[in-house]
């Protein structure tokens, strides 16, 4: 079979194809930096490589541990944790190395005597020397060497590849990973301790890598504003805790001296001003944190970020079925959920497959019916002409408020938004046909119109989904009556099963099957509806 202008790979929407090419081309650019940074950081080459080896292990890391269901790599939670690990074998290392960076201008200036000094310097350089073998020891591992063998996949990544997202989730990714900065750091006052700062400045490189990533799959200028912001932020409290654990490995240095004979004072005298100078500029750090916080969360930047972040209606399943519906409430209120799928399943009531001639199944027979088929049951709702018999088989419906995927029963239970009615029109003729032909016969079931819905009500914790009735009379006369106590897969077990064989979507409907009575519905038939108390509806065959 030929296609006109097919390209050869799977065709995507061009958001969903911008936001992987962005993912796709920042993890391979961190693949790649980190093949060349090994052979830097083996060869202690300078401060900045290991720095550079340490962020780019966490860049990694922070995509993965985000994305992990929605990367085609194999286990990127778990490759996540390497990096983190990995990363952090290096923390000794890094904070010994920016300690000597800033050492003088800690001292500000003010040169001490050379011999406590000298001192100084050579007991950091014992401990830098036992974190740099300590490091080695890590790098040269079976586990690190599998780790940077699995990252290699990432350096070309191809956008077609399976196991990605089927669904844009940049602006969710990035909302989320905001409001885990913007919450916390709202809560910090004055009095906080150290390790508030600590985890805050945590989740700011965080969103930033998120930021860095996603920077390609935004046209708005915002998210560089927010980028830039964030930056400044992220630099006070580094800053911070680079002041609070030089001033922890100087206490510690000064309890191994205090216990030194002879008694070294000139020695414990400089570590006592360098601790008062980390103190100050802790202090400093801590105010200018309360300052540049205030400039990130102003209120319009917080307004811009939500719009920026929001989901693209254009990109959500539709909201409106045919000839405009939309879920809703028996209250008359509407139900803020798209309108997806129709799982219905055949032969769900041993009498029905019965009354047609057919086998029951042993497992629950499902077929889908789309978007488009679902209207309003009330007032009024149409059958195709000219097409043949046009059977109503009356379902108790369930509306999924909740993703399932592989459902337990508890997941089931509470993903059930709404319980309701619906009327699986059946053009019987057609569907005969096909069927006599081993045809697929969801256009028998599918047409538009083809599922007319009642409104919705609440399910109560303490419903019976087991006991629940439902009629469906015309004109004036009853046709069918069942139970769910009826069904052969019960209503929880149906939506457990659908759900191990396609995913269920917020918005999503489920039929659970008909009981036996279906027949041929005429223009200007009366029809009644009911479940069990809860739902009464009249409406007009037209």
């Amino acid at each position: 079979m030929r296609f006109a202008n097919y390209p050869g790979h799977p065709m995507l929407h061009p958001a969903l194809e911008r936001e992987r090419r962005a993912v796709a081309a920042y993890l391979g650019g961190c693949a790649q930096r980190l093949r060349e940074l090994l052979p830097l950081v083996v060869a202690d080459a300078n401060i900045e490589a290991l720095h550079d080896l340490r962020v780019h292990l966490r860049r990694v890391r922070s995509a993965f541990r985000a994305l992990h269901d929605a990367l085609p790599v194999a286990d990127a939670a778990g490759l996540a944790a390497e990096c983190q690990w990995l990363a952090g074998r290096g923390s000794g290392l890094r904070d010994i190395d920016v300690f000597l960076h800033r050492l003088d201008d800690y001292l500000d200036g003010k040169a001490p005597e050379p011999a406590p000094l000298a001192r100084l310097r050579t007991a950091l350089g014992r401990r830098r020397a036992h974190e740099r073998r300590a490091l080695l020891s890590s790098l040269h591992t079976r586990r690190a060497q599998r780790l940077f063998a699995r990252l290699e996949v990432l350096v070309h990544p191809a956008v077609d590849a399976p196991g990605w997202t089927d669904e844009p989730i940049a602006g969710s990714t990035l909302w989320a990973a905001y409001r885990r900065v913007r919450g916390p750091g709202r809560r910090i006052t004055p009095e906080s301790p150290p390790e508030d700062l600590h985890e805050l400045r945590k989740r700011c490189k965080r969103l930033r890598y998120l930021l860095e990533m996603y920077c390609a799959a935004y046209d708005s200028d915002e998210l560089p504003d927010l980028l830039r912001r964030l930056r400044k932020l992220q630099n006070v409290l580094g800053d911070y805790q680079d002041f609070h654990t030089h001033a922890a490995l100087l206490r510690e240095l000064r309890a191994e001296w205090a216990g030194s004979t002879p008694d070294d004072a000139a020695s414990l005298a400089l570590l006592d001003r360098l601790l008062a100078v980390l103190a100050d500029r802790a202090d400093e750090a801590r105010a200018r944190f309360a300052s540049r916080f205030a400039q990130f969360d102003r209120p319009r930047h917080h307004r811009r970020r939500r719009r920026l972040f929001a989901p693209d209606p254009l990109l959500a399943p539709p909201m409106i079925g045919s000839a405009g519906y939309c879920h809703g409430w028996a209250t008359g209120e509407r139900i803020a959920l798209p309108v997806g799928k129709v799982v219905c399943v055949g032969r769900n009531y041993a009498a029905h497959a019965a009354e047609l001639g057919n086998p029951v199944p042993e497992i629950p027979l499902l077929f889908i019916k789309p978007p488009s088929a679902v209207v309003d049951l009330a007032p009024a709702f149409r059958i195709p002409a000219g097409r043949g018999s046009v059977h109503h088989e009356l379902e108790i419906a369930v509306l999924i408020g909740r993703r399932l995927r592989d459902a337990q029963p508890a997941e089931a239970r509470a993903a059930i938004a709404g319980l309701g009615l619906g009327i699986d029109l059946t053009l019987r003729d057609e569907q005969d046909v096909l069927k006599s032909k081993a045809h697929p016969w969801e256009i028998a079931k599918g047409f538009d119109g083809s599922c007319p819905l009642t409104p919705f009500v609440p399910v109560d914790e303490d419903l019976d989904l087991g006991r629940l009735g439902t009629s469906l009379s015309v004109d004036g006369v009853l046709r069918q009556c069942g139970s769910s106590a009826q069904m052969l897969t019960p209503i929880i077990e149906l939506l457990c099963y659908a759900s191990s064989r396609f995913s269920l979507w917020p918005g999503d409907v489920v039929l659970t099957g008909t009981p036996a009575g279906v027949a041929a519905l005429q223009p200007g038939d009366r029809v009644v509806a009911e479940l069990d108390g809860l739902i009464t509806v009249h409406a007009e065959v037209v």
